[in-house]
């Protein structure tokens, strides 16, 4: 009996496919807030019985701590983003008070985007106190004008248990959303970059299982095949490289999505398609050193759009990998004489007609298969998705 999920690689993709949950996060995102300074806020900003006051009020309050904006566009359901980019906008138009510029050094006509950072910078005096004292003025204007006042009534009766629940169940989810999703993409190059690290491959960057965020992206010339400083238009990035004597012998991308792709994730399939065919252009062409392109996918996102994303991919990339199947990296180098593996051991979420299908489109002859059985000890073992890779 052959088993129905590796049919097709469509299949295969969906058979194996991570939830969100399950792609792991680069780094550590910070979402705790202070609720015994927002609590004490509230109550007092609650208190203000005009529109003026409560001006005065929000921006000596931010003068004392920028670090509040944060917590309070958090309860006001304003993201990071969005907050930095109005805030731009309107600083672009606030008169600074000692030089002949908006607040931001921009003017309307030169409109620039400025991260939330910037804008702390302005509160705290450093660059000077008719800067810090227009700039709160600012930002608290646009935070009253959000609703902030109507909300503070609210909040400041508001027992503690139900701010905390408030922050737990309707704040924090949207936030890890909104920071987490570029993470999940570097979380699984980084555990790509593990699996291949430890059964012996050589990678570019070398650091990208250990500093994913940091780790630079290797370019690519199209045309030499070799790796290039950036040029516009002539060289390109990749996620990462696998190398034979130095040389780059399989460039892989990473496309990770857990919601909708959108037109960015159409565009990238397109630029995949392009690259396949300067990919195969070289081979034919070099057929002494033959380069693949590899793509690290995953996330039920590409569901929204299945012909223009994720079929596309698949079908262009020579080899693709989850992060249930980073088993297929070891796998493939060994078949193509980059490493040596001994043995694979398939976890139970594979049935048995699962490991034999796999086995036919992925495993070379000489390598033993096991289904769950106990690892031999004298082989070092690569968790590697759902199996064990051993060397």
């Amino acid at each position: 009996m052959t088993s129905s999920a590796y049919a097709t690689p469509e299949d295969e993709y969906w058979y194996n496919v991570s939830t969100q949950e399950e792609l792991p996060i680069a780094g550590e995102i910070d979402l705790s807030v202070d609720l015994e300074s927002l609590e004490s806020f509230f109550r007092g900003l609650a208190e203000q019985t005009t529109e003026s006051a409560a001006i005065a009020f929000v921006a000596s309050r931010l003068r004392q701590d920028s670090d509040l904006f944060d917590n309070i566009r958090q309860f006001l359901g304003v993201s990071n983003k969005r907050a930095y980019l109005e805030l731009s906008y309107l600083a672009s138009r606030t008169p600074h008070p000692t030089q002949d510029s908006g607040l931001c050094g921009c003017y309307p006509w030169t409109l620039a985007r400025h991260p939330m950072t910037f804008f702390t910078r302005l509160l705290n005096g450093r660059q000077g106190k008719e800067v810090a004292s227009v700039a709160s003025t600012m930002i608290a204007t646009y935070l009253l004008g959000k609703g902030l006042q109507q909300a503070a009534v609210g909040f400041s009766v508001a027992k503690r248990s139900l701010m905390e629940l408030i922050f737990e169940r309707l704040i924090a989810p949207k936030e890890i959303q909104q920071k987490a999703a570029k993470r999940r993409g570097h979380g699984c190059e980084a555990a790509l970059a593990r699996v291949a690290s430890e059964t012996g491959a050589e990678i570019v960057p070398d650091n990208r299982a250990t500093n994913p965020m940091g780790a630079n992206d290797p370019h690519i010339d199209l045309d030499t095949m070799e790796f290039n400083d950036r040029v516009a238009g002539h060289t390109h990035a990749f996620d990462l490289v696998i190398t034979q004597q130095n040389k780059p012998r399989i460039l892989c991308q990473s496309l990770i999505h857990t919601s909708d792709p959108g037109q960015y994730g159409v565009d990238k399939s397109n630029e995949t398609v392009a690259i396949k065919q300067r990919v195969k252009a070289w081979n034919d062409a070099h057929p002494e050193r033959p380069i693949e392109l590899w793509g690290l996918v995953d996330g039920v996102g590409f569901s929204e759009n299945k012909p223009d994303t994720i079929n596309k991919l698949i079908h262009n990339f020579d080899h693709f990998i989850q992060l249930k199947t980073l088993y297929k990296l070891p796998l493939r180098l060994h078949l193509m004489g980059l490493l040596q593996i001994q043995a694979v051991n398939f976890s139970d979420f594979y049935s048995a007609e699962d490991v034999i299908a796999i086995k036919a489109a992925y495993v070379a002859d000489g390598i033993q298969v096991l289904h769950g059985a106990d690892s031999p000890a004298q082989l070092k073992s690569v968790l590697a998705g759902e199996a064990a890779v051993l060397v």
